[in-house]
C-alpha cells in the first residue's frame, strides 16, 4: 500500500500498482504539458470502496509514500488499464508542433 501525497494536502491511501501508475500518468502529463482529472481508487476506514478526484497538472506536485499493508486493498483492473491507455495518449503528444497535437 501506497499513500498518494497530493498538492502536500492530501492523502490518498491505494495500492502500489495504482500509486505508481498515477505518478507515471502524472509525470507524462507533466512532460506533455497537459492536465487531467483521475478518479483514485481507494478504501474508506471501513473497508468500504470509494474514489477521490484529483486534477493531475504541471503545477500540482504528486508524490508517493509508503503505507501499512492493509488486506482492504483497492480493486482497480480497470483503472489500471484506463490510466495505461491515458499515459500512451499524454507521452504522444508533440509538444513542438503548432498549435499542439494532442494526440489526435
Amino acid at each position: 500500500m501506497k499513500y498518494v501525497n497530493y498538492a502536500g494536502t492530501v492523502r490518498v491511501l491505494t495500492s502500489d500498482t495504482i500509486a505508481d501508475a498515477v505518478i507515471r500518468y502524472a509525470a507524462a502529463l507533466h512532460q506533455s504539458r497537459l492536465s487531467d482529472v483521475v478518479s483514485i481508487p481507494t478504501a474508506d476506514d471501513f473497508g468500504v470502496a470509494s474514489t477521490i478526484e484529483v486534477l493531475l497538472a504541471p503545477a500540482i506536485p504528486v508524490a508517493l509514500e509508503p503505507a501499512p499493508d492493509d488486506d482492504l486493498e483497492p480493486e482497480g483492473e480497470a483503472f489500471l488499464l484506463e490510466l495505461g491507455r491515458r499515459t500512451e495518449a499524454a507521452l504522444a503528444v508533440d509538444t513542438n508542433a503548432s498549435p499542439p497535437d494532442f494526440g489526435r
